[in-house]
Formats: C-alpha cells, structure tokens, sequence
C-alpha cells in the first residue's frame, strides 16, 4: 500500500487506523486519510457476547485510549451517527456527519402484499437486537390471534442455531416463521413489498440507544408501519412522522396488541406506511448525504 500512487485512502475497519498511522508517518501530507466510523467501538465492545463479561469495561477503556491516539494520523473522521462525536471532542482533526441512509435499488417490483398477515425483520440474529424477543412475540401471538400470520427472520443467526430452532418446534411455530439466512440487498426488498410490518426489538445498549436503526429508514422505504423497541429517539422518531409504534421489547401483551390493531385496520396501517415512504423521501434518504461525502473530497482538493 505504501509504494501506491493514491493521494486518498478512505476506510472502515478500526483495525486499518494502524495501517493509517504507517502511512501519515512514511508520507505525511502527500496523502489524505479518512476514517469512516460505523460504530462506537468502545461502547459497542461491552455487549459483545463472545467476550466474556469481566473484561469487556477493561478492553473497552483501552480500546478509547488506543483508537483515539491512532485517529490523530487521520485528517478526517466521518460518523455514521450524530452521537458518536459526543465521544471524539478533544481531537484537533475535520468531523462529518454522514448519515447511514438506505440507497433504493433499482427495480420494477410492484406492491403485493402477502395473503396472509406478514411481521418481516431484517438484520443480523442475536439476542441483543431482539431475536428471542420475536420468536416470544411470535409465540403469544399464536396463543392470542385467530387470524393466521407469518414472521420473516432474514439475516444470519450469531447465536446456537438448535436452540432458535428448536423454540420453533416446541412452540408449534413452524407454519409462522421462516428464517431465510443471509440475503443479498436487492433481495430483501421484493421481502419488503410483501410484508405488512416491519419489526425492530432491539434492546437497550449503549449502542443501540445512541443508534439509529438502519433497518428503520429501509421499513419506511418499503412503506411498513413499524413496531420497534420504545428507545427514546425511536419513539419521537415515529411520533412525529406516524409511521409507527414502540415497545418495550419484552412486553409482549403489548406488542400483541400493536400487531392486532395493524392486521384490524388494514387500510389504516397502509397510511402509516405511506406516512414512512414521505419521511424517507424527504429526510431519511441517501441524497443529502452523499453530497456531504463529496464535499469531504472536493473540500480537500
């Protein structure tokens, strides 16, 4: 990479910022580095599953110490959400919001809906952003609503596979959920266009609370009412443009009661999809915020 003629290196793994700091100290100021920051690290460190517990605050404090002392050899830091700065003050280097909105893909794919009552979910499977939380949602809704329903899980599970599974078996679930893995991006939204509701139970960590939810602005996108976890800029998100509902994550009486009034008032729910679709257009959409990622470059020509 050193011995490369670029003048722009642009990445997002935090791992490259020691890659980064190679290059500024062998090239200095021939060359323009921006970091494009799609997590708090630190913060994001404390809930991951696979460490265990008693080190992750210890692991966490050094990884601030040590990302930040890295991201001085970078003369541009992008963040993908408007809380991550807050962590980033005392650093002397160009900050950009560039926010994480979905590109539509092209396609002709016309709006039908699926005969039978339809929850979709799309992101990655694991406990902290409500997996289990669905398929309990999915088991008192069965218990609770004479109507038939379906729940589409698309993404790839993190978690013990046998035991998802096996949840479905006990609980009778088969005929209502079906997990589709991972899938490629265009595909997800001929999913979209037959769904009815676009669900997102994430729970309450650090960094989900100070997140927003890309899937969120996707829902809005295909025209979903949404029901997702009662975070506080969740709720004033979808209460400003009706175009959803919140939830405890673990209150499934709740959480039925959401999803009965939905499949009660059809029509009344394809308005608040419709409510979605316009605040996508007009503030959750890629445009603005590709024009800002242009600037960084034109700014530095």
């Amino acid at each position: 990479m050193i011995q490369s003629d670029a003048m722009y290196f642009h990445f997002h793994d935090p791992e490259l910022l020691f890659v980064a700091r190679a290059l500024k100290k062998r090239l200095g100021d021939e060359i323009r580095i921006t970091y494009d920051m799609h997590e708090h690290l630190p913060a994001a460190v404390k809930t991951k599953q696979w460490l265990p517990a008693f080190i992750r605050p210890t692991l966490s404090g050094l990884i601030e110490r040590v990302e930040k002392k890295l991201m001085k050899y970078c003369d541009t830091v992008i963040f993908a959400e408007l809380s991550y700065k807050d962590n980033y003050t005392e650093l002397d280097l160009s900050k950009v919001d560039v926010l994480n909105y979905p590109i539509l893909p092209k396609s002709n794919i016309k709006l039908v809906k699926e005969n039978v009552f339809t929850l979709i979910y799309v992101g990655v499977l694991i406990e902290q952003r409500g997996l289990f939380n669905m398929l309990e949602l999915a088991k008192v809704l069965k218990e609770k609503q004479t109507t038939d329903f379906h729940f589409k899980l698309i993404g790839p599970i993190f978690t013990n596979e046998e035991v998802v599974k096996q949840f479905i078996t006990d609980n009778d679930l088969g005929d209502n959920i079906t997990l589709y893995g991972r899938m490629q991006y265009k595909d997800i939204w001929e999913h979209y266009a037959t769904a009815h509701v676009g669900v997102c139970l994430l729970h309450p960590t650090p960094n989900n609370l100070n997140s927003h939810s890309t899937k969120l602005f996707e829902y809005m996108a295909a025209e979903l009412p949404i029901i997702a976890s009662d975070f506080p800029d969740f709720t004033a998100m979808l209460t400003e443009h009706q175009c959803g509902t919140t939830s405890s994550p673990d209150d499934y009486e709740n959480l039925v009661k959401i999803v009965q009034s939905y499949i009660a008032d059809l029509q009344g729910s394809k308005v608040i999809g419709s409510n979605g679709r316009t605040a996508f257009d007009t503030y959750y959409n890629w445009n603005h915020e590709g024009e800002k990622l242009l600037a960084i470059y034109s700014n530095e020509n």
